[in-house]
Formats: structure tokens, C-alpha cells, sequence
């Protein structure tokens, strides 16, 4: 008998999953019922369950984060949700944090839990083949390494060579792989197979690994057990892009996985709508030429300019950096990471926190995400600049403000103010003192100093370059005003800036 714990806060619908069903005559046993996550963990170290069936929504601990805390303590069983019509976003993060499925509450009758109570069977009858003795944790361990190893961000070699060989050793040597592009809409198993992707066998062990909306899924059989031949057509659509390759062995799996993920990117970059599922053959790899360094240059002038509340200034350098790394062919897990920094340092520049990620890992294509980081940039800016305090009680003075806020590097005087909000010179001289508290040349001045400070620490541009873009036309005079402004010179501020962090 497989051992089940039930925990939903609900009395009414507790009694309503156990009663409505024959739970022994499919092989199960409820051996304990809790009410929320607390309860839950204590009752699974007491009883140790094969099986959770777990409301998302409850007081004290949440399904989600009974779910995380159970799978660190290492609880490798199925988790099945109970979740109703609006909770289909707690849901979907419930997947992505390893549960098997989801059921609503409102489906449950007769039919669907013995549906579901077959699939958690299937699922537990693989784990206890006794060639088995590695946990799930080894194998996911083993998936986070290589692709950490792949995209040149892990030296944890002499782990993996470990977890390799204590694989090799319980009787895996080969694996089928599927990597699929899907962003947030997900992808499970079953989909695969039903479009033969993956055969599944009751010999072999499935897992997945997800990561920036494409997963990878790793079809384990042990080497007693003969490999099947695989073909695929056009027929086999999955709506997504998918690369696939078979019997691979275990001392290749590093190189095969990069192949794969290098190719799921030639329709990252292509913007295909034909999303067929295809086999692997031929891989061409091509390294990025584009550097860390260079990269980062073009983030900080985004930045920059999002900083100066630029938004076409800062459009353009975004749709200049998305063409470099289209062009360079940079790993699609770089972009994808990019565009994560990028959102949240706009979220913290405007000063609304951190930016939600579902819109940018929705995309499917590197086209889409540039126009997603777009319309991102406008929203922020937007929220920004609505959320000002404007600085004076007057109209022409907070438009004055204004306007020197995002033209500071342009040539500015009282004069040329004077003519934008049709005023006498004389009397917009007096009034924006009066409003103020200093005149419009020292708040000009105040302004440039203030990004010229910005370019000095965030940036390698020469003192030269910084007087010309905070608006200064001679070089000599911006390292004068800077002086009066922070009693030393652009250089000295860098230096000692710099030297003292």
C-alpha cells in the first residue's frame, strides 16, 4: 500500500476525498491528515508518506512552501495540488517547484481522482526498481552542475565527476534528452510522449529540469534494458520548439546537452513559428564573440539613460545591445538573465521594488523580449514620473524643472527658458529664485554635477567625455564648477571614491 497524507485546512472537503473513493482497493492508505504545513511536516516525519495531496491555500504554512521545505528535507514523492478556479498561478509556481499536477477542487468526483491515483501509482512503481539507489536530489544535483558547467558559471567538477560515476555504477549509462522552449505556459511529460518525443516505458525513470522558461527532460532506462528507436515527423507538433537526442551516453552528456541548447537557440534568434519536434544531428556551435565586459558596458548605458529619464535614448540602446547579441549568437541564458538585471535595476530606479518576471519569461523569442524589456521602460518611466513631487507651486517652474531634468546636456539658458514657457527673462529670473532658492544657472548647475558624479563612479568614460554629456562644452570650466560644486576635481573625486568603495 502506498502511504497518502492529506492535508487541505477544509474539514468538509477532507471528508469528502476520503469518502468518495476506495483508496485501498487502488493500492493507497491515508495514514495521516493535517490542516496546514506545520501540522503536515510533522506528521511526514512521523509517518514517512509515499504521496501528499495538498491544498495550496492555507493558514500558517501555504502548499507551496510545505512543498519547498519537504523537498529540502528530502521528500522525493509525488505532490499532487488541490487548488481552485483563481489560485491557477499559485498553481503554476507549484509546478515549477516540483509538484506532479494539480487538481481543482470543483472537478473532484470518482473519475478524476482515480485518474489522478493511477499516475502517482505509475510514478511510485518506477521509484522502487530496485537497480534505483540514487534519490531524485543526486540527479538534480548532477542537471544543476552541468548546466551551471555549460554555461561557464561552476568549477564543481570534482562533484559532478562523483555523482557521474555513483550513476554509472546503480546501472545508468545512457539517456534520451528533449530540450523545449514553452516560456511560462509549461510543458509536462505526458505531452511529450503523446507527441513521441519520449517513450514512456514503466523501466524508465523521467525527469525535468526547467530553467528561464525552457526544460529539459531527461528519460533514464537502465543498461539491462534495450533502447528504443526513435522517429520522428511533422505530425508530432508540440506547438513549441524541442530538440531531441537519444541514447546518449553518460561521458557525453555535458557536450550533447550544451549541442542542444546552442541549436534550441537557432529558433530563439530565427523568431520560428514552426515549432516541430526535430532530432539533434549536425550541431554547429557557435561561440559568442560578444564579452562580459562589452556587455556590461551596454547595460550601463542603458541604465544611464533610463537615469536621465530618457526613454528614447534608452529604447535605442536596448534595440542596439539586442541586435549585438543576436548577432554574436550569445546564449540565450545570458539574454534571458539580462533581461531579468535590467527589469529589476528599472524597478529599483524608479523606486517600485522588484519587477515580476512573468512578461519577459513569457517571451518566446528574442525579438519578443526586446519588445517586452520596451514596454517595460515605458511603464516604469511612466510610474516614475507620475510619482515626482513637483518642485514648486508654480506651472512654467516645474515645467522649466522638468525640461532641465531631461536636457541637462543640452545648451540651456534663462534666456532660451525664458522663450519655452513665454515669460519675460527678467521677471522668470526673479520668480525662479523665488521659488527655488537659487537661480537657474546654479540649479543647472547642480544637475549636471549630480550626473556628472554618476558618470564619474559608474562608468569609464574620460573626464573629457563626462563634461560633454552632462552638457559642458568646455572642459576646463565643467572641472572648475566641478571643484566649486565637491571641493575637488572630477579625477580626485573618482580616485578617492573608487579607492575608498
Amino acid at each position: 500500500m502506498w502511504k497518502v497524507l492529506l492535508v487541505e485546512d477544509e474539514t468538509r472537503v477532507r471528508r469528502l476525498i476520503k469518502e468518495i473513493i476506495d483508496w485501498e482497493k487502488l493500492g493507497f492508505v491515508i495514514i495521516g491528515e493535517a490542516a496546514n504545513g506545520i501540522e503536515a511536516l510533522k506528521v511526514m516525519q512521523e509517518e514517512s508518506p509515499h504521496f501528499i495531496l495538498c491544498d495550496i491555500l492555507m493558514p500558517l504554512m501555504d502548499g507551496i512552501e510545505l512543498l519547498r521545505k519537504s523537498r529540502e528535507q528530502g521528500f522525493e514523492g509525488p505532490f499532487v495540488m488541490l487548488t481552485c478556479m483563481n489560485e491557477f498561478e499559485l498553481a503554476r509556481q507549484a509546478i515549477e517547484y516540483g509538484a506532479t499536477s494539480y487538481m481543482l477542487k470543483l472537478s473532484l468526483n470518482v473519475d478524476t481522482i482515480r485518474e489522478m491515483l493511477d499516475k502517482v501509482s505509475r510514478e511510485l512503481s518506477k521509484a522502487v526498481i530496485p537497480a534505483r539507489q540514487l534519490s531524485y536530489r543526486d540527479f538534480e544535483l548532477l542537471y544543476r552542475f552541468t548546466w551551471r558547467q555549460i554555461h561557464g558559471m561552476d568549477d564543481e567538477e570534482s562533484e559532478r565527476k562523483d555523482l557521474l560515476d555513483r550513476i554509472l555504477t546503480s546501472g545508468f549509462t545512457r539517456v534520451d534528452l528533449c530540450v523545449v522552449l514553452h516560456g511560462t505556459s509549461g510543458i509536462d511529460e505526458e505531452e511529450l510522449v503523446r507527441s513521441g518525443l519520449i517513450h514512456s516505458k514503466e523501466t524508465a525513470v523521467i525527469h525535468k529540469f526547467r530553467m528561464h522558461g525552457c526544460t529539459t527532460f531527461f528519460s533514464w532506462v537502465p543498461r539491462n534494458v534495450q533502447p528504443v528507436a526513435h522517429g520522428l515527423a511533422e505530425h508530432n507538433a508540440i506547438g513549441y520548439p524541442a530538440v531531441c537526442a537519444y541514447s546518449v551516453a553518460l561521458s557525453e552528456l555535458e557536450s550533447t546537452w550544451k549541442n542542444m541548447i546552442r541549436k534550441i537557440e537557432e529558433s530563439w534568434y530565427a523568431c520560428s513559428k514552426n515549432r516541430i519536434g526535430y532530432p539533434a544531428t549536425d550541431f554547429t556551435i557557435q561561440q559568442p564573440a560578444l564579452s562580459s565586459q562589452t556587455l556590461w558596458n551596454m547595460e550601463r548605458e542603458i541604465l544611464q539613460t533610463f537615469e536621465r529619464r530618457d526613454k528614447i535614448s534608452c529604447i535605442r540602446q536596448l534595440s542596439m545591445m539586442f541586435e549585438e547579441m543576436k548577432k554574436n549568437h550569445t546564449s540565450m541564458t545570458v539574454v534571458m538573465e539580462t533581461a531579468e538585471r535590467l527589469d529589476n535595476r528599472f524597478a529599483a530606479i524608479s523606486g517600485h521594488g522588484k519587477a515580476p518576471i512573468d512578461d519577459w519569461l513569457s517571451a518566446a523569442n528574442h525579438e519578443e523580449l526586446r519588445l517586452v524589456l520596451e514596454k517595460r521602460i515605458d511603464d516604469w518611466l511612466t510610474k516614475w514620473i507620475k510619482s515626482t513631487i513637483l518642485p514648486s507651486g508654480h506651472p512654467e517652474i516645474n515645467r522649466i524643472v522638468d525640461y532641465i531634468q531631461n536636457h541637462y546636456d543640452k545648451e540651456i539658458t534663462l534666456k532660451l527658458m525664458a522663450e519655452y514657457v513665454a515669460l519675460d527673462e527678467h521677471y522668470l529670473s526673479g520668480l525662479f529664485s523665488k521659488k527655488m532658492g537659487c537661480s537657474l544657472i546654479h540649479y543647472l548647475h547642480k544637475v549636471r554635477i549630480d550626473q556628472a558624479r554618476f558618470f564619474l563612479l559608474q562608468s569609464t568614460l574620460t573626464v573629457g567625455e563626462i563634461a560633454e554629456r552632462v552638457g559642458f562644452g568646455n572642459v576646463a570650466y565643467f572641472v572648475k564648477i566641478f571643484k566649486r560644486w565637491t571641493e575637488q576635481t572630477p579625477s580626485e573625486f573618482r580616485k578617492y571614491h573608487m579607492s575608498n568603495g
